[in-house]
């Protein structure tokens, strides 16, 4: 795995790589079109999906001009893909993050869904609440959250389609089954927080995990 930090939110993009073939999943691109084709040939890539853990603008600022140059189709949650086709979402959307949400996806993700790249995979896990189609990445024992948990905090619910309620029940029953080592790689890097941390972990510091959950596990 490989990962950038780039933009005014710091954003995580992280880049799975299959050793065998380099055939690459890109989850939420970040920074200019420019700089990561830089980075893909520095790092003899082969990127063959994007994947975006949800449909904030934020998520894929270089997106666009990236898949003009590179061909490389998008995945995104069939809820946020449907949610954000909406003329008065995308409006109220740009005025909070300055720019309109993707839409349409190229190809759709399910609950469930099982993504190769070359002899690897990864699972979606569908964790509505940021977004109605927000979604995590499991590969092996690592659990890329996107907005739906950070390192001691969690997505924030009070754009269009959050949900506060919804983010607890997924973080409760999607996150929290997991194995407690799985390694929590989280969509943005906050100044000061650690860049992961663990399920065990996040069970005794995340304010949203102790503050919000019964202790059911």
């Amino acid at each position: 795995m490989l990962q950038r930090i780039t933009g005014p939110y710091n954003l995580n993009t992280y880049f799975l790589v299959c050793k065998h073939s380099r055939q690459t999943i890109i989850i939420d691109p970040g920074g200019t079109a420019e700089a990561l084709a830089d980075f893909i040939r520095a790092n003899d890539l082969m990127p063959n999906k994007i994947l975006l853990t949800h449909g904030h603008a934020d998520q894929f600022f270089s997106m666009d001009e990236f898949k003009k140059t590179a061909g490389i189709p998008y995945c995104l949650h069939k809820a946020d893909d449907d949610f954000f086709k909406d003329p008065d979402v995308r409006a109220r959307i740009k005025r909070s993050v300055g720019l309109p949400p993707p839409y349409p996806a190229d190809i759709r993700m399910n609950d469930g869904d099982i993504i190769a790249f070359g002899r690897c995979e990864l699972a979606v896990i569908h964790t509505p609440g940021h977004t109605p189609g927000s979604v995590c990445l499991l590969c092996e024992d690592h659990l890329f959250t996107g907005d739906a948990i950070f390192v001691g905090e969690a997505g924030r619910t009070d754009l269009p389609g959050g949900d506060l309620r919804c983010l607890i029940d997924s973080i409760r029953m999607k996150i929290l089954p997991l194995d407690k080592k799985t390694v929590i790689l989280p969509g943005h890097h906050h100044t000061g927080a650690p860049s992961w941390s663990t399920i065990e972990q996040e069970m005794k510091t995340n304010i949203y995990i102790t503050d919000f959950i019964l202790d059911e596990f």
